[in-house]
């Protein structure tokens, strides 16, 4: 796919942007490259050496989806502002586009359980984890569908943002918003590690797992989205195409280079600052995509897998979990431990890809249908 200028007034509500459809699979690849290794016990062995960069995809992936979900709500909601009702069309169209297929892992996740390992969900929780306000409730923050804590975040994210777009139009006052929002975040994990616990909240065991899961642990990364767009459209676009594209190019290697710091082993020791600092990394990464989007990263597959990421992420733990067997037996095989999970990851991202391409189109298209449908509906009563 060429390189297409960046031109804010070629926009419709109907563009998508193809390097934040990239980022999306790239974000999820990450995120099965780690959880390839973790989720199989004993971990799926790998060289010391790039064991640092895999074992922090799960965190990193999550982080820069926030990110990307942050600057393509605001860029959506910017593009329709002539609708009406725009408030509570945004609840239905992302309504529609989360739960269906949530819904449909939450029906095989409670079958698996039940079959696989005797457990039933009794129907509060099942009410609970539909509801999608379970990021509130200690006990079921995580989900009963493996990797769903991000589904909590973001169904709170989703209730807010439509004030937060109101109230923040500018980069003023986004950056604000960002320095209150880390404020509330470090008061919060103050609260949590020091008086959750006496105050009969949670057990101890449960403070740190708490924490990690919170909704206001992450919000700071979903407001550097917000941050991330308003620079690119209020800045950036407005720029000549060769400058657009030596700024993007910078945003990369800074990027690269501020990642790579976050990988070392002092970073790594630094917990308390490491989400915001994955905002502000792979903010650096959507500038750098949006400016330059090399053609190697940012071209029709790429854009059309990253269509199929949130398949791709509910789907991956349970597909990982099930072909175990399969990488015992390929490591058994293969001498080399890269080798062995090079050939596993393989694997696991054709299984992966087919099965979400086929849900994407049989439910997830289905469930945005019916959402266009039902505002046409209201358009036409209307």
């Amino acid at each position: 796919m060429p390189y297409h200028p960046v031109n804010k007034e070629s926009f419709s509500p109907f563009t998508r942007l193809d390097f934040l459809d990239s980022l999306r699979f790239f974000a999820i690849t990450y995120v099965v490259i780690s959880h390839l290794t973790l989720i199989p016990q004993p971990n799926l062995a790998i060289p010391e050496w790039i064991k640092t960069f895999v074992i922090n995809g799960g965190d990193a992936g999550v982080s820069l989806f926030f990110v990307l979900s942050a600057f393509s709500l605001s860029y959506s909601m910017n593009m329709r502002l002539g609708e009406s009702m725009p408030v509570s069309k945004f609840y239905i169209r992302r309504f529609f586009r989360i739960v269906p297929f949530f819904y449909f892992m939450m029906l095989l996740y409670w079958i698996r359980d039940a079959i696989a390992f005797g457990v039933i969900h009794p129907a509060y929780e099942v009410l609970i984890n539909a509801s999608l306000l379970f990021n509130l409730i200690p006990a079921f923050i995580t989900g009963f569908v493996w990797a769903s804590w991000t589904i909590g975040v973001m169904a709170l994210l989703y209730l807010l943002f439509p004030l937060i777009h109101r109230y923040a139009r500018n980069l003023p006052t986004v950056l604000a918003l960002l320095a209150v929002s880390i404020l509330m975040a470090r008061g919060w994990f103050f609260f949590i590690i020091n008086y959750s616990e006496t105050m009969g909240m949670l057990k101890n065991e449960q403070v740190s797992y708490f924490w990690t899961f919170s909704f206001l642990n992450h919000l700071p990364v979903f407001v550097c989205g917000i941050v991330t767009y308003r620079l690119f459209f209020d800045y950036f676009v407005k720029m000549n195409i060769k400058t657009q594209q030596k700024c993007g190019f910078i945003f990369i290697l800074s990027f690269i280079f501020l990642y790579a710091v976050l990988l070392t082993d002092k970073m790594q020791n630094m917990l308390w600052s490491l989400n915001i600092l994955h905002g502000i990394c792979f903010s650096l990464l959507v500038l750098g995509f949006g400016l330059k989007p090399f053609r190697i990263f940012v071209n029709a597959k790429t854009s059309y897998l990253g269509k199929a990421s949130y398949s791709m992420y509910l789907l991956h733990p349970i597909i990982i979990f099930t072909i175990i067997p399969a990488y015992r037996w390929l490591y058994s095989s293969i001498s080399m431990d890269i080798l062995g999970y090079l050939v596993s990851l393989l694997i696991t991202l054709v299984f992966l890809i087919v099965l979400s391409l086929i849900s994407y189109s049989y439910i997830e298209k289905i469930g945005i249908a019916w959402g266009e449908a039902i505002i046409k509906r209201k358009r036409v009563k209307a």
